[in-house]
């Protein structure tokens, strides 16, 4: 009995830390549809070259899209002109982040570990798109474009529907998934238990078998990150799994070889795989300099405040509510 009431306080002070900063990534979630449109972010990908690749990377990276998310996203761009590395490269740095997967990485891995991710996401995504690239470039001619029906609602009628019904009601699966490994892994594992191993690129490679064939968005994956470092493994070997999992899942492995090519899928794979295991010996690297690079340990267990209360039981509600209205309307 004292096990599952460990498992369930680790569910709940995970819930309590990360809810006042999802919430947050969810009303910026909801100014972003509005003040950084697709039709918008289309329109700059369209071109071939190198320019293309750095701006699909920067787009892509505030977007609240997980790997699922991203893929009728980068269709679409592909569609319209997007060139191979253009796409790949919004293919792989988008999902890694967000401005919520920010908030959230702020909130339970600290503020060193939350600034790198962008960074890591965006030179990721550059380099794998620069490779793209070489390979030669198929005539994709456009569709014609859909007529966008005229939007009715008040604007923050949109922001909230989009950021507290349609994000929330993506990712409340997944990240209630990730919420209960966090609670199982800080009520069965003992801190100590991975530190002869926690930096060492046999770890890093182990978390690379176990996160590419995982369907995790980067925020669901952020509580399973954060049990990880409180268990003794490195930050450099978390973030190997953080960018990984969101970056390399089996899921959709098969749509990006129909969207970019099979061989230009597979380099993407390889990339990807290879550049999660350098950017996290950087990090391991950089360790020393970078600011706030620590979390409160789950185990501890303590009380919230009421505000952080509110805010989870908010959260449940909202995450419910978004996964029954996203339901009704597929």
């Amino acid at each position: 009995m004292t096990l599952i009431q460990d498992i369930i306080a680790g569910c709940w002070h995970t819930l309590q830390m990360m809810a006042p900063f999802l919430l947050l990534g969810f009303f910026l979630s909801g100014l972003l549809s509005i003040l950084l449109p697709v039709a918008w972010v289309k329109t700059h990908l369209a071109a071939a070259g190198s320019g293309s690749v750095v701006k699909s990377a920067l787009l892509g990276i505030p977007l609240p899209l997980c790997s699922c998310g991203v893929l009728p996203v980068a269709t679409w761009i592909r569609r319209h002109g997007a060139s191979k590395g253009a796409t790949g490269a919004f293919l792989l740095a988008t999902p890694q982040t967000g401005v919520d997967g920010f908030l959230v990485a702020w909130s339970l891995l600290g503020l060193g570990f939350a600034l790198f991710i962008p960074v890591a996401a965006l030179l990721s995504g550059i380099l794998l798109g620069l490779i793209v690239n070489l390979y030669p470039e198929v005539p994709n001619s456009a569709d014609e474009d859909e007529s966008v029906s005229k939007q009715t609602s008040p604007w923050f009628v949109r922001v909230f529907r989009h950021g507290f019904v349609t994000i929330a009601g993506d990712i409340a699966i997944p990240l209630s998934i990730g919420i209960l490994i966090a609670g199982v892994i800080s009520g069965l594992v003992d801190p100590h238990q991975f530190e002869s191993m926690g930096s060492g690129m046999g770890a890093k490679i182990l978390m690379v078998a176990a996160a590419a064939p995982l369907y995790v968005c980067a925020t669901a994956s952020l509580p399973i990150g954060a049990s990880m470092l409180i268990a003794g493994l490195s930050p450099g070997t978390v973030f190997v799994f953080l960018m990984a999992g969101p970056a390399t899942n089996a899921a959709t492995f098969t749509t990006i070889s129909k969207l970019i090519g099979r061989k230009e899928a597979l380099t993407y794979l390889a990339c990807a795989i290879f550049l999660a295991l350098g950017m996290g010996v950087l990090l391991d690297v950089l360790v020393p300099v970078l600011p706030e690079l620590s979390i409160e340990p789950a185990h501890h267990h303590e009380h919230g405040s009421p505000f952080h209360t509110i805010a989870a039981i908010t959260l449940v509600v909202i995450l419910f509510v978004g996964k029954w209205a996203r339901g009704r309307n597929h």
